[in-house]
């Protein structure tokens, strides 16, 4: 069954868990109740994170006190609605430029860039694999996939590691139309299938 609580699923915990067991210094932007990262945030005061602000915001302020971490945990809203609820429990304003999730992820993303280690590794959880992607210099290297049951969307979590620059350029060489293969430019996702 889905849970608002992402990680309190028990698989989609443990997939957490092994990234953050191997990790020296961790970012949650959206962390609600959960205090397992090293830095945590969550827009609702209400909520035992660390601090409350936008996430964007957060993850400025982290790179200007130049916090640098090997693992960040991307777990937006996954939905308009859910976006929409999450700026109305704390009495902001909600039109539809705030809803637009992929404009939310776009902004947060960038913002991950500046406080990431030089092989750091993104978890994102949603209803897509789009992740931070070849644009920002990323490689899958793990996919888990929760089914909830009945008509209920399934969680994808992902896990992406950074590239060396050279191979970040190779990356965006070949999606700007460059050669389709080339010889250990990405792994290959491992996937899970969990029931």
């Amino acid at each position: 069954m889905p849970n608002g609580d992402t990680f309190s699923v028990p698989p989609i915990g443990a997939f957490v868990r092994s990234y953050l067991d191997a990790a020296k210094v961790s970012v949650d932007p959206f962390a609600r109740d959960k205090r397992w990262a090293t830095h945590t945030n969550d827009l609702n005061p209400a909520t035992q994170a660390e601090h409350h602000m936008d996430a964007e915001k957060f993850l400025l302020m982290l790179a200007t006190r130049d916090v640098k971490a090997d693992l960040v945990i991307f777990d937006p809203p996954y939905s308009p609605r859910q976006i929409s609820e999450c700026y109305k429990s704390v009495g902001l304003e909600v039109g539809m430029k705030e809803t637009q999730s992929a404009l939310l992820y776009q902004r947060v993303r960038n913002a991950i860039v500046p406080v990431l280690t030089e092989d750091a590794i993104v978890l994102s959880f949603g209803w897509n694999t789009v992740g931070m992607g070849k644009k920002h210099g990323f490689e899958i290297i793990e996919i888990l996939l929760c089914c909830h049951g009945g008509a209920h969307n399934d969680t994808i979590c992902m896990a992406e590691r950074r590239l060396p620059l050279s191979q970040t350029e190779m990356l965006l060489e070949e999606s700007n139309g460059g050669d389709e293969q080339r010889a250990g430019s990405a792994a290959t996702p491992k996937e899970k299938n969990t029931l």
